[in-house]
């Protein structure tokens, strides 16, 4: 048997399928086998259990105190599934899950565009069996959901750039780049923009690929990010004109120990009350 060329096994899109629905049912099977974990899961389920219950879905609230440590996205579809399913450990948990899963999906399909369909479902087996990956995916965290837009990003950049440049298909992937930075943005703040940006500066400057910055169509794209990002940062900052200087200014650039939310007294002040080491 020759193993440095071993043969190929033809692959046909049923079996495909039933290998992407038996993954999910191992996937989200486990997602009520345990309880919440204090206090990351905890809390990011009672935010959105809040939310449902007061409907207030522009202010996040812990314990009915103001909490802006983090974006809104997360609260809104983990809120979604309390609405439609009920409160359970398991749709605490969906989102990440969910995200999770999409992300297999899509570094399967990226790597069979890339380099054909064994490597493919190679890639997307190693991202679904890599023990971190599947633990944060299985925990009611942000990290999942982060993780999962800014590898969308990534990954509709480099389809983007396979294209010809002035492409419908190139021009689509970018602009699908551009607002899985604006969800990731909308997940967990600044990073969402900051570690992509960064990485293209490191890669132009190793490489000289000075032509990539003219194909990411920055006009446009800039206009996607700011229409999926911009409009909750605005309507946050209108009812609660301290998220400003906490979001931006506190949680990204000043050192801190520990969590600050924010509770107004019935003169419509806000206090800082400290609740728990970051």
């Amino acid at each position: 048997m020759n193993f440095a060329n071993p043969p190929t096994v033809p692959i046909s899109r049923r079996s495909i399928v039933l290998l992407v629905l038996l993954l999910a049912v191992v996937w989200f099977a486990n997602l009520e086998a345990r309880k919440l974990i204090r206090p990351d899961e905890g809390r990011y389920a009672e935010v959105p259990r809040e939310m449902v219950v007061t409907g207030d879905w522009v202010t996040p609230r812990q314990n009915g105190l103001k909490y802006f440590e983090k974006p809104i996205l997360q609260y809104w579809t983990t809120a979604v599934a309390f609405e439609v399913f009920g409160i359970h450990h398991w749709t605490a948990r969906l989102w990440p899950a969910l995200t999770g899963f999409l992300g297999v999906l899509f570094t399967a399909f990226v790597g069979a565009r890339f380099w054909g369909l064994r490597a493919g479902l190679m890639a997307g087996a190693v991202a679904g069996s890599s023990l971190l990956y599947v633990l944060i995916a299985h925990i009611n965290t942000l990290d999942m959901g982060v993780a999962f837009f800014l590898c969308l990003g990534l990954f509709s950049l480099m389809l983007a750039q396979r294209e010809p440049p002035a492409s419908t298909t190139a021009r689509n992937w970018m602009w699908l780049a551009w607002a899985a930075l604006g969800l990731a943005v909308l997940t967990k703040g600044l990073i969402g923009a900051a570690l992509p940006a960064a990485s293209l500066i490191v890669y132009t400057l190793w490489s000289r690929d000075w032509a990539l910055w003219k194909r990411m169509r920055m006009g446009s794209g800039l206009l996607i990010f700011f229409a999926v990002a911009a409009p909750w940062f605005i309507a946050v900052c209108i009812r609660n004109p301290e998220f400003f200087h906490f979001f931006f200014i506190h949680e990204h650039f000043k050192p801190r120990r520990r969590t600050v939310v924010f509770r107004a007294d019935p003169a419509g002040r806000h206090a800082a009350v400290d609740a728990a080491d970051d």
